[in-house]
């Protein structure tokens, strides 16, 4: 062989071996969110905190790029399970961040778990997901019972209630929001006068609250499903003049189901509304107002990050300190995971215990929806 012809072989071979160490250098960030359905609200803000993220971090950590792909779960265990199918198939990620939704989570934690692919969860409560001794699944949202007891304290000390209904969407995560508010407020010597589910289909609560107001003195309304339905629930009640938006004296309380801007969508209705955010905006810490800063000149001076946009973005952060620690696939994501203590995000602190839930309830902000429709922080927990 030529030299010359050598030289050119033995040039491509080194521009080949260039570009695959180049396309190695690369975290692949599978994303399963609803962008369609009753939970298509999640996935606009979601991709909103992550696009955020991902721009601040473009030029690369530790070496890596952070290359994702956004795949529509639709809220639903079929389409969920699908769309990670497509994603380990066809993109072959490292991480696959998702689903908002319990029972899309539950759908695909067992897919993720035996491809061995880490799951990082931003917004699904119910118990199952990281009770069920799955390896690779972590989440930065607190869970159920992190939520639904602080909810049945502050209910009992802060507002004095010793009735109670629970109204709560039919589902995995509904159903356990609801049990863990039941439980301890009971164990503290308040009555749960009915317990109320209604399927995703249901728009008129009209029967409902009626139902409700044939019950006699209620003093607290814990609340659990999405924004359309709990928009279209506050009103209900509040036609029904039992909650303090229509002149009556029960509080409806919530934990994170609501994003910023439900108090706007249910006017009137949601005035008293006493609820848990992952985000106070309203939160002086430095990153938290750095990230609103940030946010606004991308989307807008008029707009306020909402905690679904904060998770997304922090899920991102979360990513990238892995890899700043050394990760470089998903075995090692998952090892640097594991390891997280008081690491913080936007919405707080994380630090996963042996089940891959985040532990510290720095994530748990209480708030009150104001007359003219503001929020007031509680210093409660």
């Amino acid at each position: 062989m030529k030299p010359a012809i050598r030289l050119a072989l033995a040039g491509a071979l080194l521009f080949a071996s260039g570009i695959a160490t180049a396309q190695d250098r690369v975290i692949r960030i599978g994303v399963a969110m609803p962008i369609s359905g009753p939970g298509s609200y999640f996935g606009v803000m979601d991709k909103e905190g992550m696009e955020l993220a991902l721009e601040q971090l473009k030029g690369g950590v530790n070496g890596y790029k952070l290359q994702v792909q956004y795949e529509d779960s639709a809220c639903s265990p079929l389409q969920a399970t699908n769309a990670v199918k497509r994603l380990l198939d066809q993109f072959k990620p490292h991480i696959v961040i998702g689903e908002e939704c319990s029972d899309a989570s539950l759908a695909i934690a067992p897919i993720l778990n035996e491809a061995k692919v880490v799951q990082l969860n931003v917004g699904s409560v119910t118990m199952k997901l990281t009770e069920s001794g799955y390896k690779y699944t972590f989440r930065i949202f607190p869970n159920a019972e992190q939520q639904s007891l602080p909810l049945a304290k502050v209910a009992e000390k802060a507002l004095g209630a010793k009735t109670a209904v629970t109204l709560h969407e039919k589902t995995n995560a509904g159903n356990d929001n609801a049990e863990g508010f039941k439980k301890p407020f009971e164990q503290m010597g308040g009555k749960v006068l009915a317990d109320i589910d209604f399927g995703r289909d249901v728009n008129d609560f009209t029967a409902i609250a009626t139902r409700i107001a044939s019950l006699g003195k209620v003093d607290v309304l814990p609340t659990f499903a999405l924004e359309g339905q709990q928009v279209r629930l506050a009103q209900a009640l509040a036609q029904a003049g039992i909650v303090k938006g229509g002149g009556g004296n029960a509080v409806q309380i919530g934990s994170i189901w609501l994003p910023y801007g439900f108090d706007q969508k249910a006017g009137k209705a949601s005035q008293g509304y006493v609820r848990i955010v992952q985000f106070d905006p309203t939160e002086q810490r430095k990153m938290v107002q750095d990230f609103i800063k940030a946010f606004r000149a991308k989307y807008g001076e008029d707009k306020v990050p909402t905690h679904i946009n904060a998770h997304a973005y922090d899920a991102i952060l979360l990513v990238a300190e892995a890899v700043r620690r050394g990760a470089k696939d998903s075995e090692s994501i998952r090892d640097a995971f594991t390891k997280f203590k008081r690491v913080e995000v936007t919405t707080g602190f994380i630090t996963f215990d042996a089940k891959g839930q985040t532990s510290d309830l720095s994530v748990v902000h209480f708030v009150q929806t104001q007359p003219d429709l503001s929020w007031k922080s509680l210093n409660w927990q």
